[in-house]
């Protein structure tokens, strides 16, 4: 498990205390799989930036489906049965072609869909708010309840996520200095 997916294990224990930690750590492993391939290759054709794609998956994810089994698996749909997987991404073109099928079969695939959604609002209307209102509505400008609650995860597992990383980097920082203390070297750590 990358550090990163550590991080954002922890960041969202905060927002959703009740699910288990391996529950936690598969979908936040995935998700930091996600980001970093479609980034990667080349595939995120849009202009969300990647240190922003990360927290926002998770904060669709958290919003739209709690990162319920169910919902993955898609015995419950959203929308009357048109939105699907962790992301409960609606049909038509978001599917990028993909079958109802396949995408609830595959975690990462539900991931990436999601997140290319994301992609197309930021680059619309690239301003958190205005993403997660395009996300939930298809409308850049149209307030709810649940683009609300997406941003306000959003920003919540973004401030955690960097705090998690910092707060990494420090003790990697004490065990570094610690060890060059011993060995009577100087050593420099940066933040």
């Amino acid at each position: 498990m990358t550090n990163l997916a550590i991080a954002l294990m922890l960041a969202l224990q905060t927002a959703l205390p009740g699910v288990s930690q391996d529950r936690l750590r598969v979908v936040s492993e995935d998700m930091v799989s996600v980001v970093n391939n479609e980034y990667a290759s080349g595939r995120i054709k849009g202009t969300l930036p990647q240190d922003s794609a990360l927290p926002m998956l998770a904060a669709v994810a958290v919003g739209e489906s709690a990162l319920r089994k169910d919902i993955e698996s898609c015995k419950v749909a959203g929308d009357g049965g048109k939105s699907v997987g962790l992301g409960q991404v609606m049909r038509g073109p978001n599917w990028q072609g993909f079958s109802r099928k396949e995408i609830c079969g595959n975690r990462k695939l539900q991931l990436r869909l999601a997140l290319h959604v994301l992609d197309a609002c930021w680059t619309r209307s690239p301003e958190a708010s205005s993403t997660f209102k395009c996300y939930t509505s298809g409308n850049p400008n149209k307030e709810s309840y649940a683009a609300r609650h997406e941003h306000w995860t959003y920003k919540r597992v973004h401030k955690n996520l960097n705090t998690s990383i910092a707060s990494q980097k420090i003790q990697t920082c004490c065990m570094q200095s610690l060890s060059s203390f011993y060995v009577r070297e100087r050593n420099t750590c940066e933040l």
